[in-house]
């Protein structure tokens, strides 16, 4: 932990003390050990619960910047949270004074303030100069990474180690993050690869929390506030594993009837098996014949638990309803479940006829903003009916408006109960007295699992509102499925450490590659944590074997020769380590990761002979997308020559879609795109069978099941009409259409980069037609080359506009709506309702949906 009161000239306290009277509250401990720490030009990684207030820390920094007519970088992992921060901001500082570039938004990106995605940042960063920082960058003194333990997150992670270690060092970092077990590594890390920065870390929440267990249609406190345990549960939950597990039962919903047959069955038999005249002999061996089967009735009856059914949602909400415990939050993994058991609490009321009026005019004001073709959606009926009783559903499969509408209506008090899957844990601004987790297990992309504690902390992070509620609560449901006791004390147990998923991409390397110079690509993957974790770890498994052997040598026991010298050896690796700490040090693994990388980028002509990077590797450098390799050589392939704008839309499309889950689909496509995806399907098992060759695996395949939802909607189709014809939800469809509409436009970007760089072109535009001074090979090797290079300006030159044309095509009706936003707004009696666009998802909730189903 870093210290409590750190000293300031009077000068800067001065300011702390101003800054500080903008708010109506006092500043914590360790807000302003934070923000001492920023006034003093320190960068500073603050790690506390959620609902803390270290957002304030950010709201210093942004306050400083403003003060120094400096420019500040806010950025978030996801969408929503961008807007929502967007909104909060230029209601403070105004709007001239705020942007927002999230991909499918640009606003004022020169603003004062701008608020972005990590994956809008870092790809800035290497775009316009990598490790010693764009020159755009020169005004800025801020970079805010919020939620910045995602750097565990497999998809978004590495963007958030690449932002780090090439922001620039003039700049000063404020690290935002959820409690976490190794935040003093995460601190030694970015000390190391960037600038010294100064941990703040907050232990306690803002409203202390109570823990709930469900059972029998009774709240009983397991946990108080305090941490001290009330009540227990041995033996209780996990009765159907177990009697799936021992095969006690075929079926746990007919338990209680089975049970009953089988009493009724087993009195039967004991009332007849006597006859009435036996020989002594024979009624002792019946009486003991009948004591053994009575053990073992008796046995069975013990080891058999007894027969509970899971709790239905409505049973929960009235009991929390009845001790006080509203508004919740309940929360269930996958969409089905949450819409399931939203519909199923809907026989109850939890509203007055007052406030279902004031719902009923929001409605009435956020269906007029909405196109009328999309009025009749399946889940705007659904939701239109749950409003007015008080409960709602969030997932990432609802339309970007109707997410904020809940929001908003949660927000104004309107709502007792939002059913929702975890990704509204993740940073959305929706407190709630109480939270319900309502299946301790998820999908996790391959497996069923319990909850973490990390993950089971940021669900009921939203238990408790600051200043309005003495505890918050977590309530736990009784599941047939998961023993109480021993999930409890998994998910209660200590937080886990936050561990790097960085990966070499294509994109990075041609972004940071320099000609003849591999030591400098080898210096930044050397930076990444990833790097910094698995020194660490050889380093303390190092200093374990010297102390044992030290241990040994102590106690007078023999040691052999070959163990001294391996000890004496490592201690020589480590001291040498300590005087190298200043120097990075690629690892074996990363070393063979990175050669298998530049191996494909020049086996596939990314990177030419001459050490230079090729018109394609230019072209990729430039395309962020993960199968962006795909896309190129598609492109510079002459295979997308002949598509019309709706048919590269489609194209495009197919590489949004990575849920591998089977789809019904009643798409067809026309014999032109077959052919395109004949060809992709070549390339991609081309470049896949290489980087199996390479010792890699980092380009997505197509799912063969998505096709035709792009090309559809380009066509004029409505989304009702899509719904139709492939089982997706209405939130899933938007959010592939508005990532289509982003690569499309990056790809355009791309190919405009290309054609707009005189250095590239000039040879084709200058070059002698007489070859003087050339022998005959060479200048038939050069003709050559040129009539390649003006073949692909041509080309490049049609698919400029055409890449243009397909993503206008797209954008229109709700699509165009959500990218409009924030800036778009409903007003209702004076107050702001906006229409948000949120495509964040959790690529996990549709397989959880079909594990549900099977």
């Amino acid at each position: 932990m870093g210290k409590r009161n750190v000293e300031v000239d009077p000068e800067i306290q001065e300011e702390i003390e101003a800054f500080a009277s903008r708010y109506p509250f006092p500043l914590d401990t360790f807000q302003k050990e934070a923000i001492a720490h920023l006034a003093q030009g320190r960068s500073v990684l603050v790690a506390a619960p959620t609902g803390t207030g270290k957002t304030l820390v950010a709201e210093y920094a942004i306050w400083k910047a403003w003060q120094q007519g400096a420019r500040v970088i806010y950025t978030t992992p996801l969408k929503a949270l961008s807007n929502q921060k967007f909104r909060d901001l230029r209601a403070i500082y105004g709007s001239e004074a705020v942007g927002l570039v999230t991909g499918d938004i640009v606003e004022r990106s020169r603003a004062a303030i701008v608020i972005m995605t990590t994956e809008v940042y870092r790809n800035m960063l290497l775009e316009e100069g990598a490790e010693d920082g764009p020159s755009s960058l020169a005004d800025v003194a801020y970079v805010v990474f919020d939620e910045l333990h995602y750097l565990s997150d497999p998809e978004r992670g590495p963007v958030w180690e690449e932002a780090i270690i090439c922001s620039p060092p003039h700049v000063q970092l404020v690290g935002l993050s959820a409690t976490v077990s190794n935040a003093q590594e995460l601190a030694d890390w970015i000390s190391r690869v960037h600038r010294p920065v100064a941990l703040v870390i907050h232990q306690e929440r803002a409203v202390p929390l109570e823990h709930y267990y469900f059972l029998d249609g009774k709240l009983h406190l397991v946990q108080d506030a305090a941490g001290r345990r009330v009540e227990r549960f041995p033996n209780v939950g996990g009765e159907a594993r177990l009697a799936r597990r021992y095969a006690f039962m075929r079926d746990w919903e007919g338990a209680e009837e089975e049970k009953e047959q089988e009493e009724k069955a087993a009195s039967g038999t004991a009332t007849s098996e006597r006859p009435g005249a036996t020989s002594v002999a024979t009624a002792t061996e019946a009486a003991i014949s009948d004591r053994d089967q009575e053990k073992a009735r008796s046995k069975q009856k013990r080891a058999r638990p007894p027969f509970r059914r899971a709790p239905e949602p409505g049973e929960v909400l009235t009991a929390l309803r009845d001790a006080d415990l509203l508004p919740c939050l309940y929360f269930l993994p996958g969409r089905r479940a949450v819409e399931e058991a939203a519909m199923s609490a809907a026989r109850h009321l939890f509203t007055t006829p007052q406030e279902q009026e004031r719902i009923h005019e929001e409605i009435k004001v956020w269906l007029e903003q909405l196109p009328p073709e999309d009025r009749n959606l399946q889940q705007v009926h659904a939701l239109v009916n749950l409003l007015p009783r008080g409960l709602a559903f969030h997932h990432a499969g609802l339309l970007p408006g109707l997410k904020v509408l809940v929001e908003t209506l949660f927000a104004q008090g309107h709502l007792r109960a939002v059913f929702a899957t975890d990704t509204l844990a993740l940073g959305i601004n929706m407190p709630a007295r109480s939270v319900v987790v309502g299946s301790l297990s998820k999908f996790d992309g391959v497996e069923m699992r319990l909850l973490t504690p990390n993950e089971y902390r940021q669900l009921t992070g939203r238990a408790g509102r600051r200043g309005m509620d003495v505890h918050g609560a977590a309530v736990i449901p009784y599941s047939p499925w998961e023993p109480f006791e021993e999930a409890f004390a998994r998910i209660t147990d200590e937080l886990h450490p936050v561990y790097s998923s960085f990966v070499i991409r294509y994109n990075s390397i041609l972004n940071l590659w320099r000609e003849g110079d591999i030591e400098h690509l080898r210096r930044i993957c050397a930076s990444s944590l990833r790097e910094y974790q698995r020194y660490r770890a050889w380093e303390e498994q190092g200093l374990r074997f010297i102390q044992q052997v030290e241990r040994q040598l102590r106690k007078g026991r023999k040691v052999s020769a070959r163990k001294l010298k391996a000890a004496e050896e490592m201690a020589r690796s480590l001291e040498r380590s300590q005087r190298r700490r200043g120097q990075l040090q690629l690892s074996r693994e990363g070393k063979e990761e990175l050669e298998g990388t530049v191996f494909m980028l020049r086996a596939l002509g990314y990177i030419g002979h001459d050490d230079r990077l090729t018109l394609r590797g230019r072209l990729l450098r430039s395309i962020f997308h993960p199968a962006g390799i795909l896309i190129v050589e598609l492109i510079m392939d002459g295979i997308l020559d002949e598509l019309t704008p709706a048919e590269l839309a489609e194209v495009c499309s197919w590489f949004t879609f990575d849920n591998d889950r089977r789809l019904y689909n009643r798409h067809v496509l026309n014999s032109r795109l077959k052919e395109v995806r004949r060809e992709l399907k070549q390339v991609e098992k081309r470049v896949c069978e290489m980087e199996e060759m390479a010792g890699l695996s980092l380009t997505p395949r197509i799912v063969p099941e998505f096709h035709g939802v792009a090309l559809s909607w380009a066509r004029g189709m409505s989304l009702n009409g899509l719904l139709r014809r492939i089982d997706l939800a209405e939130g899933d469809i938007l959010m592939l259409l508005n990532q289509t509409i982003d690569l499309l436009q990056q790809v355009q970007g791309a190919i405009g980069q290309l054609l707009d760089a005189r250095d590239l072109w000039s040879a084709v535009l200058s070059w002698p037609n007489d070859g003087a001074g050339l022998s005959r090979n060479t200048l038939k090797q050069v003709r050559r080359q040129l009539a390649e290079l003006q073949e692909q300006h041509e080309r490049l030159s049609r698919l400029r506009p055409l890449f243009a044309q397909a993503s206008a095509l797209l954008m229109r009706g709700i699509i165009l709506q959500s990218r409009t936003v924030p800036s778009m707004v409903a007003r209702i009696n004076g107050e702001e309702l906006p229409l948000d666009a949120e495509e964040d998802s959790d690529p996990h909730e549709a397989l959880q949906d079909l594990i549900e189903e099977a």
